[in-house]
């Protein structure tokens, strides 16, 4: 999979390529968000409005959660206070796109190629504004590893319970059947829903197509060593194994992998 397909926390991003125990910022409640926006008679049972956050950022449902009676942590609670911070903070500006904004938690300064970067912040604009967002709609930590130390930064692994959405708004065009292999693919095919609903905000009536994803997954997180400062990469860098060398050691990957599977997994 090449970079340019790769949403920086485990989504696809580019088309044209192809849980609440303790928050740890306090999204708007569902009233807010419904006091413009409902869904209109005979959605599906499980669809919840889609705020546009393009116009609306505040109105983001995102929730950050944390495990209190199963969480498995081998960090310290004022570091992983701030990875929890700045995770939200990752996603919610995925969210609302501020590409600028959400690209301070990824680890660009590790890579040389940075036209990449530039090229991924425009297309993740277009297809933003043309109607397709990838948007978090929270995720549910289990499982921190250790910091493991580089030299000159540190890593980490999350697990996690992902909900996630990729919303069509109706001045998308396109067809997001197209979305479902590379999402099972990813994911697991139980793992994914697709489901089609009007929903009506102020009187207008517009129609949402939408996938869902509910899967178990997790996320490096790196951090210098001179102040901690969180930037996140989802489990698929590994798929692009050149970059993956740029970001963290081979070893780091995989001493971080084998921590969680002896002391998370077979539980």
């Amino acid at each position: 999979m090449s970079w340019t397909r790769v949403h920086f926390w485990g989504i696809v991003a580019t088309w044209a390529g192809a849980m609440a125990l303790q928050s740890c910022e306090t999204p708007p409640s569902s009233s807010q968000t419904q006091a413009k926006l409902i869904v209109a008679d005979g959605a599906p049972q499980q669809a919840v409005p889609v705020p546009d956050l393009e116009v609306s950022p505040e109105l983001d449902p995102l929730k950050v959660t944390v495990d209190n009676v199963g969480l498995v942590s081998f960090m310290g609670q004022d570091s992983l206070d701030v990875v929890l911070e700045d995770l939200y903070t990752y996603f919610h500006f995925s969210n609302i796109g501020e590409w600028d904004a959400m690209f301070e938690h990824f680890p660009g300064h590790r890579t040389a190629d940075t036209a990449m970067l530039t090229v991924q912040k425009e297309m993740m604009d277009k297809w933003f504004h043309n109607g397709l967002r990838n948007r978090a709609g929270g995720c549910h930590i289990r499982y921190v590893s250790p910091w493991m130390d580089e030299g000159d930064q540190k890593v980490a692994l999350l697990g996690l319970d992902l909900l996630y959405y990729l919303d069509f708004f109706e001045n998308f065009e396109g067809n997001p059947e197209g979305m479902r292999l590379t999402l099972q693919d990813q994911y697991g095919k139980e793992a994914v829903e697709y489901v089609e609903f009007d929903q009506i905000e102020d009187g207008d009536t517009t129609h949402i197509r939408q996938f869902e994803v509910n899967a178990e997954s997790s996320m490096y997180v790196l951090s210098s060593n001179d102040s901690l400062h969180c930037m996140f990469l989802p489990p698929q860098i590994s798929k692009s194994p050149q970059l993956a060398a740029e970001m963290m050691k081979q070893e780091t990957m995989l001493d971080l992998l084998r921590h969680k599977r002896n002391h998370f997994d077979k539980n």
